[in-house]
């Protein structure tokens, strides 16, 4: 038989968020929230503020130093910048990456300093971004919104989409493709439509009056 051997202990709170996370040499750090949006951790003595505008994350902030945010339309954290300092950061498409940050990374979420996956839901599942699956099933699969598929991570398509509950995909981000493309199409048809007006006026051949 197999020995376990424990690297960290995790604890939640009364809403299910991730609460405190104590690693076996290390210190326990503490997370605080507003909502569901970690705004806060504390880990010994040193603390790390996020400051949030609605869902996107703009800058992190602690006794070290304050960092500037650049990110990309699902939230993912793409470019740092500090006193002196620029740190361009990429991901594979499942959002790993080689170096592990304290920093909130792919689709905004932070990744496990130990283990380098995602937390998802404040806590409720791990995501494992090099076998691109969670490690464990949705309680609302097969038959719920988690769909067929237990341990799927976005439909399979991880570019387009994100899934920060652990449960299933981000409805909004649908909708927000959905009336962009119906935002392009109305563009093209009025553009289609002024064709032949603007044809007319290069000939000479507009309709209107001149005094």
């Amino acid at each position: 038989m197999r020995q376990q051997t424990t690297l960290c202990r995790y604890r939640y709170d009364a809403l299910d968020r991730l609460a405190a996370r104590t690693p076996v040499a290390g210190t326990i750090a503490r997370s605080f929230y507003q909502s569901d949006t970690l705004v806060s951790e504390i880990q010994g003595a040193e603390q790390v503020r996020f400051l949030h505008r609605d869902r996107q994350l703009l800058a992190t902030q602690s006794a070290l130093a304050t960092l500037l945010i650049g990110s990309d339309q699902q939230h993912s954290v793409l470019h740092t910048v500090s006193a002196g300092l620029s740190d361009p950061i990429a991901y594979t498409p499942y959002g790993h990456r080689q170096a592990l940050s304290q920093l909130p990374g792919f689709n905004d979420e932070r990744p496990d300093p130990l283990t380098g996956h995602y937390l998802l839901g404040n806590g409720y599942r791990a995501y494992n971004p090099v076998l691109m699956r969670f490690n464990s099933p949705d309680s609302l699969s097969p038959f719920g919104k988690g769909g067929m598929n237990a341990y799927a991570y976005c439909a399979g398509d991880p570019v387009n989409r994100s899934d920060p509950t652990g449960h299933k995909i981000d409805e909004s981000q649908i909708l927000s493709f959905v009336w962009v493309g119906l935002g392009l199409f109305g563009a093209y048809l009025g553009v289609k439509a002024a064709v032949p007006a603007i044809k007319a006026v290069a000939k000479g051949n507009a309709p209107y009056r001149r005094n």
